[in-house]
């Protein structure tokens, strides 16, 4: 049997009664307001959507995000990707 030698990057994503989320393995934020979230992981293009939606907490050099709000859906939209420069980066470089 065949080890794969990649180390593949740590993500999580953990919603706690459809009131608050918390995520690690965070790159980027491509944009955010009250009913959408859209992020960027190690494990692909993260998209979250519901209402009253707020960022309370945001580490990217550690990888860290926390929403709070009416979760009404999370969705990896394609496979993991590396983009820079998104909405935060961009507003904070």
């Amino acid at each position: 049997m065949q080890k794969n030698t990649t180390a593949e990057k740590p993500f999580s994503l953990a919603i706690d009664r459809r009131a608050k989320a918390s995520l690690t393995g965070v790159t980027d934020v491509e944009s955010f307001d009250e009913n959408t979230v859209i992020l960027h992981t190690h494990g692909g293009r993260l998209i979250l959507t519901g209402t009253g939606l707020h960022v309370s907490s945001l580490q990217l050099e550690e990888g860290k995000l926390l929403l709070e709000g009416s979760i009404d859906s999370a969705a990896y939209d394609g496979s993991p990707e590396r983009r820079r420069g998104g909405f935060l980066r961009r507003a904070l470089g």
